[in-house]
């Protein structure tokens, strides 16, 4: 009985490992304890929460197209925001975990569209039992701008958004660049994060 449950227990902290250690791309975040991407090595493929031990951070390699937060605080508090590998720089990473990209508007090889453009995007939903999917979010007849378009600002008006239709979650959202400004878009509202 008892090597059951001691291989319960393994087979459980197996598969968190393995979930945790997953994103989108499958290309990880590289952080290195020595500038210019030299040193001992943290790879991150997914959200990392309490880094054991912490790690100091003087370089960081991110994959092309990927924004990933690296977090001073063991639950994603205290964090800066990279879009590009720096080869120079100091942080204690405690916490990690990559954010959505912002969607450009236009065709693949066009220039970003204006905000006109962006407001022409369809105002379509698509409700479930326990959640709603909202292409281009509107309030009031006009697409939602989020300024300054930082994850964060992004994360706080799609929960607001959520919340101002009901649901109680946002579990996830992306930023539409146009221009200079920045819409939310593909937002999920939902009853519970699980």
């Amino acid at each position: 009985m008892k090597r059951l449950i001691v291989l319960g227990v393994a087979t459980l902290l197996a598969g968190s490992a393995v979930a945790q250690g997953q994103n989108e791309s499958g290309q990880p975040a590289i952080a290195f304890s020595k500038g210019h991407f030299e040193g001992g090595r943290l790879t991150i493929y997914g959200p990392w929460q309490h880094i054991t031990p912490e790690f100091t951070a003087k370089s960081i390699q991110i994959p092309q197209g990927q924004s990933w937060e690296l977090c001073s605080g063991n639950t994603f508090t205290g964090c800066k925001e990279f879009d590009q590998s720096a080869a120079a720089m100091v942080m204690t990473v405690r916490s990690a975990r990559p954010v959505a990209s912002a969607i450009v508007s236009g065709p693949a090889g066009e220039s970003a569209a204006g905000p006109t453009d962006a407001a022409k995007l369809p105002d379509r939903s698509l409700k479930g039992l326990a959640s709603e999917y909202f292409v281009a979010p509107r309030r009031g007849g006009s697409r939602i701008a989020v300024q300054p378009g930082t994850a964060e600002a992004m994360r706080q008006a799609a929960a607001d958004f959520c919340r101002s239709k009901g649901w109680k979650i946002s579990p996830y959202a992306r930023l539409q660049k146009a221009g200079t400004f920045y819409y939310l878009a593909d937002v999920l509202c939902a009853d519970s994060g699980s």
